[in-house]
């Protein structure tokens, strides 16, 4: 069995050799398919499956506390990772961390660097080990242990010069010394896919740097940090389970720790849960991964389609060789070979192809990945791509090329296989038989090329249509011309009343700037990555016992809604004469209003915060409804608070230019490096940057989409082509025949274009009801455009019709020079 196979490998090895034009073009189109499909898997497997970089991922739990607003996978605040740690009987080991952001402090200025907090059992849990000096260990934990710092192999390297002597070196975080014990792993970069931690710090010095991510926080009696506030919620935990023990076990054990919680310290675990999942099924967050599964699914389905047309493809290519090759393969079974012996051998030629367009595709997707890690993304953190065609992905590509190589040559096999030995060896299947079959599999073929590729072209149009749309929405405010920058001085070391001063006299100096034409601060703003949110209760419509209504919220100094261009509708906007010592006033948006007031003025109305008997605050105006987190969201409430009455040492100044934004954002630069030197950026961007930041994905979505209908027309285009080449190259007789008899060129001219246009009508037709029904996941990522949006279709079908024109055109062509004389010769 073995040597037969070798035999049949060198055989259509020989073969494919004696037809380089045929088989350069089929390697061709299985190269692009298989490329594509190699490096999207190699994006998905590094966001989504790619194992986590730990010992054992398999014994590893999540532990989520339930949040404020009701969410299950929220984080758990230091104190509770303790009792977890200490309480439980069902984990060898409990861990904490959290992504965090910190100043630091290089010869030339500050920047900010991106790291974890992390418990100090938790590199010898995870079992990551370092490459230089030592990793962070529990006596790190210690109050008042000394300042100490690993940093990323990566860092090691381009920041420290690959010093072999780097231990013992002094980072300065927030102006403070930390002394380097050791250097990572290499290849470790966190627990984050896609974001490179540079440093790690112990829990000991969160204060420090500012944890980033899902934060829960309530009133917590005493406390004066993150260390002791149980209140406070910002880190994540893992626990390793004991041998033996279930995830169920794990849950009643940690439900029982929760209840012990709830009942010592019901002022800030009230209603508290918590929920265990196996790290192994979560890659960035429940939440997250319930979104981005199902979108990798898709694309990988998108892009899956072009590797059918490639074989559709070049099954139409192997049908039209086999059926060249009736005579031989009728002598070899008539002489003996059997039917599976023929179809072994056709096989072995598909599969040599596929794995040919395999090798072609992985230098594809080489270059497609490469290419991918050095885009520039318009995002305020930058994305680490660790996306590679590593041994995945090149498994993934071998069994994509088996598969593709199997798929295009199976049907010829089975089909060509079936002879009828007497009228081949006569010589009698040719033209005549051509002609009198409406339909072949070949032609088949090209139908659903079609109908798949009209399909995906729908898709382009839509998501281009809906970027289109979102593009041009009405945002409820000016994003032309807002610059925007933001600092938190709590990272160099100011309180808060130096924090106050310094932000204030920032903002004089903008405001002289002839280049700004106004200027704000806020806490928060339209379209930003992180955004704030607060529980209202009102007076009247919630009963005992209600949580309230969360609604996002901002904090806001009076110029702002002049500088974003947002009207007062109602009442008053904020006034400098609103101060810490005076009533506590809010301007909510119309839909706010709207909601808890319908048809009556919500001037005057009391609000309250943290509670029903929390602070009171009350309606001085209504502004108009603008966009707060996405283009499409609609109308949501939204409620601002007063700078003036509390501010802290986090602010982001937006001034909105008389000129250039980009330019303004350099000059806002120099102007506040000018107060204090040390100063670190988190917004860093023109608003108009910043919106764009929220269409990426559906930026992404059309590029590829774009992408991938082009190359599927492309190949539509070349299997049409074939087929109708094909058809006139074997009805050269018949052809010839009605050309002696009286046909003129136009009527042989419309003969062969009405076979490549019958195809391509029922592949529209086809087509239509393909992208009809697949249609359907995409209703709820669209904005201002329809399903059944006209211009997309027709946009679509025109494609496809021009395509087909020009992939009809040559054949037709050859077909009216036909010779009649020369053909009625032909065999």
């Amino acid at each position: 069995m073995l040597d037969g196979l070798k035999a049949d490998v060198r055989q259509a090895c020989r073969w494919l050799l004696r037809s380089p034009g045929f088989t350069l073009a089929a390697v061709a189109s299985l190269a692009i398919a298989i490329g594509f499909n190699s490096a999207l898997f190699s994006l998905v497997d590094a966001v989504l499956f790619r194992p986590l970089p730990v010992k054992a991922p398999h014994s590893l739990v999540e532990v989520y506390t339930s949040g404020s607003d009701g969410d299950a996978y929220a984080t758990s605040s230091y104190p509770d990772y303790l009792d977890f740690k200490e309480r439980n009987t069902v984990f060898t080991e409990v861990v904490g961390h959290s992504t965090m952001f910190g100043a630091l402090s290089t010869s030339e200025r500050s920047r900010l660097a991106m790291g974890e907090v992390v418990t100090g059992n938790f590199f010898p849990t995870l079992g990551i080990r370092a490459a230089l000096g030592r990793t962070l260990l529990p006596e790190d934990d210690r109050p008042q242990a000394e300042r100490v710092v690993v940093v990323s192999h990566r860092y090691w390297r381009r920041e420290m010069g690959a010093d072999p002597n780097a231990v013992g070196r002094t980072l300065r975080l927030r102006g403070q010394p930390y002394t380097v014990v050791g250097v990572i792993q290499e290849g470790y970069s966190g627990l984050l896919p896609m974001l490179a931690a540079e440093i790690w710090l112990p829990t000991a010095h969160v204060e420090e740097v500012e944890p980033a991510g899902l934060q829960d926080a309530v009133p917590s009696p005493g406390g004066t940090s993150r260390l002791d506030r149980r209140g406070q919620r910002w880190m994540f935990v893992k626990g390793r389970l004991k041998p033996g023990v279930t995830l169920e076990q794990a849950q009643a054990n940690l439900d029982g720790v929760m209840a012990g919680l709830v009942e010592t310290y019901p002022q800030t675990n009230k209603d508290r849960r918590v929920a265990l999942l196996a790290s192994k099924g979560v890659r960035i967050h429940p939440a997250a991964d319930r979104i981005l599964v199902p979108l990798a699914a898709g694309l990988m389905l998108l892009v899956g389609l072009v590797l059918l047309i490639a074989c559709a493809n070049v099954a139409s290519m192997l049908l039209a060789r086999a059926s060249a090759r009736r005579r031989e393969i009728s002598i070899r079974m008539a002489i003996g070979a059997r039917r599976w012996h023929v179809v072994r051998q056709l096989l072995a030629e598909s599969v040599v192809l596929g794995l040919l367009g395999g090798a072609a595709g992985t230098t594809l997707a080489f270059a497609l990945t490469r290419l991918l890690t050095t885009l520039d993304l318009p995002l305020p953190v930058p994305l680490n791509f660790d996306v590679r065609v590593d041994a995945r992905v090149l498994a993934f590509t071998a069994l994509v090329a088996l598969v593709a190589g199997v798929l295009a040559g199976l049907a010829p096999a089975l089909r060509v296989s079936r002879q009828n030995l007497v009228s081949d060896l006569r010589g009698e299947a040719g033209g005549a038989a051509v002609a009198g079959r409406r339909w072949s599999l070949r032609d088949g073929l090209v139908v659903g090329q079609i109908a798949v590729t009209l399909a995906l072209l729908v898709v382009a149009g839509l998501v281009a249509r809906s970027l289109s749309a979102a593009q041009h929405a009405n945002l409820g405010f000016r994003t032309s011309g807002l610059a925007i920058l933001s600092s938190d001085l709590g990272m160099a070391r100011y309180d808060e009343a130096a924090a106050r001063a310094f932000w204030d006299r920032a903002l004089e100096r903008v405001r002289a700037l002839p280049e700004v034409e106004n200027a704000a601060f806020a806490d928060h703003l339209p379209f930003s990555l992180n955004f704030g949110e607060q529980q209202f209760h009102i007076p009247g419509q919630l009963s005992p016992g209600d949580r309230g209504f969360t609604v996002a919220v901002t904090r806001v100094s009076p110029e702002y809604f002049q500088t974003l261009g947002v009207p007062i509708l109602q009442g008053r906007g904020f006034l400098t004469s609103d101060t810490p010592e005076s009533p506590g006033v809010v301007v909510v948006n119309e839909a706010f209003a709207r909601r808890f007031w319908p048809g009556k003025s919500a001037l005057g109305q009391i609000v309250h915060t943290r509670g029903p008997e929390g602070p009171a605050f009350e309606i001085v105006g209504v502004s108009a409804d603008h966009r707060v987190q996405s283009i499409g969201e609609g109308s949501v409430p939204y409620v601002h608070f007063s700078r003036t009455q509390r501010s802290d040492s986090y602010q982001i100044l937006v001034a909105r230019a008389r000129g250039d934004a980009g330019r303004l954002v350099a000059q806002l630069r120099q102007e506040l490096l000018a107060l204090e030197p040390n100063l670190v950026f988190l917004d860093n961007q023109t608003m108009e940057t910043q919106v764009a930041a929220t269409l990426l994905p559906v930026r992404a979505g059309a590029w590829l989409a774009s992408v991938v209908g082009v190359v599927a027309l492309a190949l539509a285009g070349i299997g049409l082509y074939g087929v109708v080449a094909y058809s006139v190259a074997r009805r050269t007789r018949e052809i010839g025949v009605r050309m002696a008899l009286g046909a003129d060129r136009l009527r042989v001219l419309g003969m062969v274009l009405r076979q490549g246009f019958s195809l391509v009508a029922v592949g529209l037709a086809l087509g239509a009801v393909l992208a009809a029904l697949g249609l359907r996941g995409l209703s709820g990522v669209l904005y201002g455009v329809s399903l059944a949006d006209p211009l997309a279709w027709g946009t679509a079908a025109l494609s496809l019709a021009l395509a087909a024109a020009a992939a009809n055109a040559i054949p037709a062509h050859r077909a009216t020079r036909v010779n009649p004389s020369v053909a009625l010769r032909a065999e």
